[in-house]
Order: structure tokens, then sequence, then C-alpha cells
């Protein structure tokens, strides 16, 4: 059974695909090709996203990028005039200011902004072409073509011709073509290639320059870059934090709630099992109580029949001595009686 691929967001992605690319894990090109790809908000090839899932294990959950609008560009041109100072640095400021507080520009700072913007361009535009002059100028010689003979100009040599002079492909073909020069006119040729030579070296000097520059502004786009994903990253973090945050103090509120109830039942337990208690030490006390009760009635009632059975003697007893006199009298009757009757007799 496979396990379940993670999933991470873009800029999480995008840091994995550089220190692969750092490390050399993968095809470089192929691997700057997804990174840029991500980091403009579009969709992977099917080919390249199995290919960054397999090299990241994790699969990329895509974030809308967000695109500068209209203000924001204003904003980045008027920082760029700023460091050019180009304009008022008091009303650019101003300028910034209300374009940063969302707030609506004045009618005359939309102009302003406007001609400063043009100049902008224009400068810019300058500096490329100043690039474009300077990669025009031809590289200094090397220390081959010093080694082979120098042509030396007449007045008359035109300065295309100096140029293809100095260019060692043709220097052989303008040796045919030119006389021999005075020395008068050879030490000038001499500074000028003694100057040419100073130019090359500043040139250089400058190139060197430049490159350090590009190579400096280079990396701090590369950071600058790395700075805007990790921005993102843990804003994105940050989010997830405070939604697990949230989602912990539901529980937490739950279980609360749940332990409260189950106080609630922990004190009514408590209450009945005292109840019980109570109730038991009750029933022993009357249990006691009717063992006591019924021992005394045991008493009394044998007491009552010991009684019963006296008076029983008792009525026995008077019940014979009523019968003793009822038969003494009968017999006393019926003596009485015969003698009356004898006696009626004698009388007849």
């Amino acid at each position: 059974m496979s396990s379940e691929v993670s999933q991470i967001s873009t800029p999480d992605a995008v840091l994995r695909i550089k220190r692969l690319i750092d490390t050399n894990q993968g095809d470089p090109g192929r691997l700057q090709y997804i990174s840029e790809t991500l980091q403009k908000g579009k969709k992977l090839f099917h080919s390249d996203q199995i290919y960054l899932e397999k090299k990241i294990s994790a699969r990329v959950i895509p974030i809308q990028i967000k695109r500068p609008t209209e203000t924001d560009e204003k904003i980045k041109i008027v920082k760029k005039i700023l460091v050019l100072n180009l304009g008022d640095s008091g009303r650019l400021q101003h300028i910034l200011k209300t374009l940063e507080g969302k707030r609506t520009l004045y009618h005359s700072d939309n102009l302003y902004l406007d001609s400063k913007t043009q100049q902008l361009q224009e400068f810019m535009e300058g500096k490329r072409l100043k690039q474009r002059f300077r990669s025009t100028i031809p590289a200094r010689p090397t220390s081959e073509f010093i080694k082979k003979p120098i042509v030396y100009p007449t007045p008359e040599v035109s300065f295309e011709k100096i140029e293809q002079a100095i260019n060692p492909e043709q220097s052989e073909k303008l040796v045919e073509e030119t006389p021999t020069a005075e020395p008068k006119q050879a030490s000038e040729f001499y500074d000028l290639i003694e100057d040419t030579d100073k130019i090359d070296s500043e040139i250089q000097q400058e190139h060197e320059q430049i490159i350090k520059l590009q190579h400096i502004q280079q990396k701090n786009k590369l950071k600058r870059d790395e700075l805007s994903h990790l921005i993102a990253y843990r804003q994105e973090y940050e989010q997830k934090l405070n939604l697990q945050k949230e989602l912990l103090q539901k529980e937490i509120n739950i279980e609360q709630e749940k332990i409260k109830e189950k106080d609630k039942l922990v004190q009514e337990l408590i209450k009945n099992q005292a109840k019980l208690i109570q109730s038991k030490a009750e029933r022993e006390v009357l249990l006691e109580q009717i063992k006591i009760d019924k021992e005394k009635s045991d008493k009394e009632l044998q007491q009552a029949q010991k009684e019963l059975e006296a008076v029983k003697q008792q009525y026995e007893a008077f019940q014979d001595i009523t019968g003793l006199k009822k038969q003494i009298l009968d017999d006393q009757i019926k003596e009485q009686s015969e003698k009356i009757d004898k006696l009626k007799k004698d009388s007849d």
C-alpha cells in the first residue's frame, strides 16, 4: 500500500527547487523553467508536474499570484525617480505617501509624475544606448597582435583604415596599401596606441565594475525573491497556525464543557452516595430498633401468655367451683322439693 503524498505550497516548492539546483540534483534547466512557471502562477505540464513530484516527493498546491496594480507600478516609478534624484524630492515624497495611502492624486501631481516618468524612460534609454555603445567598442589588442609588425599610416589615411590596421585580420592587407611614415608620425601613432591601451584598460575596468554590480544586483534579486517567498510561506504558515489555534481552542472549549458536565455528575454522585450512606445508617438504626422492639414484644407476649394461662387456670378453677356450687344447690333444691312433696302427701 503506497503512502499518501504530502502537499506543499508554491513558495515552499520554489525553495525546494532552488535547493535541488544548488545541489545539482536533476536537470537545472528544466527545474529553473518549472520554478519560473510556478512563480508566474501558471499551470505546469503534466510531465513537468510528475517530474517535480518525484523530485520533491510532494504535490504542489498552486496559490494565486498577486498581480501588481497601476498604483503599485506608480509607486515603483516614484521610488526609482527618488533614487536617481530626477525631481523635487519633497513633492515626490508627498506623491509616494498619497499613493501608498490609497488616496487619489491631484491632477497637477499626475501631470508632474507623467513628466518625470517620461524623463525616467529617457534616462533609462540613454543608459541602454551607452551600454550598447560600450559593447561595440573593440576589445583590447592581444599580445599576439602586439608582436605583429605595426603599419604607420600617412596623413591621407582615413580613420577607417586605422581601424583596419588595429584589426589583426586585415593588418597584412593594410601593409601593402600604406607607405612608410615619417618618424614624427610614427611617434604620434605610438601615442595614439598608448592612449588606446589606457582607454581599453579603463573600459575593461568599467566592464568589470559593471559585471560586479550586475552580479551583486542578481544576488540581491535572488535574495529578494527568496525573501518574498519566505514571507509568503511565513504568512501561509501563520494562517495555518491561526486556523489550528482556533480549532484547538474550540476543542478545548468542548472539552471544558464536557468536564463541567462530568463535574456535575460527580457532585450528584457524591450527594447520592452521601444519601445512600445516610439511608444505610438509618436502616441499621431502624433494624436495631426493630430487633429491640421485637425482643421486647416477645417478652411482653410471653408475659401476656403466662398471665393468660394464669387467668385461664383461675377461670377453670372458678368454673369448677361454680359447677360444684350449682350441683350442691341443685341437690338442695331437689331435696327440698322431695320434702315438700312428702309433706303434701302426709297432709292428705
